[in-house]
């Protein structure tokens, strides 16, 4: 019997080299670990922030598919981290969430507008 091969990472190899992950890796990993990606490589190793960017993006995608499941899982992490932190230690939260939002903004168009409302 042949050993079937994976080859899920030869697609991803195939994808353009910019696009929405280089994003999240050069733009957002940078914002949400308050740290450039050089720093982080030095502090944590490189490993780290690839991690953290294929995290954010799987993120995106689970709160898209499962909002409702998102939004509750939100919910229960904020009040798991209100039992050592004050409500002024989350606004980093909000403050990252805003700041990447402004460094990534998504256009409007009307392929994506068409896209959001055929999601589901």
């Amino acid at each position: 019997m042949k050993d079937n091969i994976d080859t899920d990472w030869l697609r991803d190899e195939l994808l353009p080299e910019h696009g929405p992950p280089e994003d999240i890796y050069q733009i957002a990993v940078p914002i949400w670990c308050g740290q450039s990606l050089g720093a982080l490589a030095d502090q944590v190793g490189a490993e780290y922030a690839l991690g953290f960017a294929d995290g954010f993006r799987a993120g995106v995608v689970m709160a898209m598919l499962r909002p409702e499941w998102a939004q509750g899982f939100y919910l229960k992490l904020r009040e798991y981290y209100l039992t050592t932190h004050t409500e002024e230690d989350l606004q980093s939260w909000e403050l990252c969430a805003d700041e990447t939002a402004r460094a990534m903004p998504v256009e409007r168009t009307p392929e994506v507008l068409e896209g959001v409302r055929n999601f589901r």
